[in-house]
């Protein structure tokens, strides 16, 4: 795998990265409600600087939520345009395990147990629980899902790395910050780091075709009023 496109749009932050040849581009940046304004310009510009064409990419990697509906909508949708009209196969991530590795990579503790929560509005967190393996590329420890912040869960009596912005916008979880070894609040979702887990994942798998780009919310009911799941 030599060139991949990433767009992870799952959060408040649009952010996309070029991975050509083992160097990376990045474009980052923190701007709630403007996507679909920044996205295309983006990719267009990360590909000018690096001189190749879309049709030369190998895959497109993307964020495939949980998060914003409407964020995530306008991101798939810009991969599944990008994918079909260059012929080019994708592979999803999760946005979650995204900012589990991030968290694993910073972290100045030793644990290796990652338990993250990210804020979903209406009084809910996105949250999951991953482990750091021996390769230093997190993996799933259980199914992600959408709850109250008191109904987050450890990972488990082992020492754990808490992260994402679930925990410092929700008293709730204060229990959670102080038992664990380090808590990293500011970590998001970035593009870099979906093109690193895609491009692990890519080791073993195949991408897949680009009209199975689809997101995954999670929270199926965005109506819905907050359970205590």
């Amino acid at each position: 795998m030599t060139n991949m496109l990433a767009i992870e749009t799952s959060a408040e932050a649009c952010s996309v990265a070029l991975y050509c040849d083992g160097d990376i581009r990045v474009f980052f940046e923190n701007a709630p409600m403007r996507h679909a304004e920044l996205l295309l310009p983006a990719v267009q510009a990360l590909l000018a600087e690096a001189g190749i064409q879309l049709a030369q990419l190998d895959a497109i990697a993307f964020g495939r939520g949980p998060g914003s509906f409407t964020s995530l909508r306008i991101g798939i949708g810009v991969v599944q345009g990008l994918g079909w009209g260059a012929e080019v196969p994708v592979v999803p991530v999760s946005s979650l395990a995204a900012v589990a590795q991030d968290a694993a990579d910073v972290a100045e503790s030793n644990a290796t147990a990652i338990c993250v929560a990210l804020d979903a509005r209406m009084q809910e967190v996105y949250t999951a629980n991953f482990h750091c393996g021996s390769t230093g590329i997190v993996f799933a420890d259980g199914e992600e899902r959408v709850c109250v912040p008191d109904r987050v869960k450890a990972p488990g009596d082992e020492q754990f790395i808490a992260a994402g912005n679930g925990f410092e916008r929700f008293g709730e979880l204060g229990q959670l910050v102080s038992s664990s070894a380090e808590c990293l609040p500011g970590i998001k979702p970035r593009a870099e780091t979906v093109c690193k887990l895609a491009l692990d994942w890519l080791r073993s798998n195949e991408p897949v075709p680009a009209g199975l780009a689809q997101p995954v919310y999670v929270r199926n009911d965005v109506a819905s009023k907050p359970g205590r799941n």
